[in-house]
């Protein structure tokens, strides 16, 4: 079992972590697709996909750019359909267990948000029904500084009055989630869902503490006296 004496904070990314993306990714995926091919251009949406689990393995930022950039020609075309595409987060819903899995970890833990998110975070969270399990919130938009910025994660640790030693940051991402939080003495736990399952780990970077596939495979690492 993983130590986690110590432990008094629990950090959530939110995109793919708590949230899940998929549908508003795939939707816009699919905008694409029908812009480009309104356009005269062949695209199908399988490659479009692979494309962005390839921009992921690689650690390219903006995989939608990548998909224009390849598979339109024209660069007037890549303007016109970048500017149609619309990312609809109403699209996003919490994962099933997103809030019986707080609710247990509140009982034992402080429960904090370091995320790159737009406006409106904590709007999404109430409507969401997980903001009463949240004591911190560091968002991006609100915040002005995004992650991997090693800023954001101190902001939070300031709101919170906790040491790096005292948390750990639990997150889709290497880049963004697992590596700056290492760096400053956070503990980390990355979780395979989104398309950051595809981002191998980094040989010259530190590794993930404990790597779970989903939300509630937490509670047994997490809780105390769990089988």
């Amino acid at each position: 079992m993983p130590d986690v004496r110590g432990l008094k904070w629990l950090f959530f990314d939110v995109g793919d972590t708590l949230v899940d993306e998929w549908e508003p990714v795939d939707d816009i995926i699919g905008q694409f697709v029908r812009e480009a091919c309104a356009l005269g251009y062949p695209v199908q949406i399988e490659t479009v996909r692979e494309i962005f689990v390839t921009c992921y393995r690689n650690y390219e930022a903006w995989p939608m750019k990548v998909a224009i950039r390849t598979l339109i020609s024209d660069e007037q075309h890549r303007e016109q359909i970048q500017a149609k595409l619309k990312f609809r987060k109403e699209l996003e819903q919490p994962y099933a267990c997103a809030g019986s899995v707080l609710k247990s970890l509140s009982q034992y833990y402080r429960i904090g948000i370091i995320a790159n998110q737009s406006p409106g975070t904590e709007e999404r969270l109430e409507r969401y029904g997980l903001r009463k399990y949240v004591n911190v919130l560091a968002c991006s938009a609100e915040e002005g500084v995004s992650k991997p910025d090693r800023e954001l994660y101190a902001v939070a640790l300031k709101q919170a009055g906790c040491k790096a030693e005292e948390a750990v940051m639990i997150g889709d991402r290497i880049d963004n989630d697992i590596v700056p939080a290492k760096k400053l003495g956070m503990r980390t736990i990355r979780i395979l869902q989104g398309y950051g399952r595809f981002q191998p780990e980094l040989e010259d970077q530190d590794h993930p503490d404990w790597t779970i596939d989903n939300l509630e495979q937490l509670l047994p690492l997490l809780l105390p006296d769990q089988e």
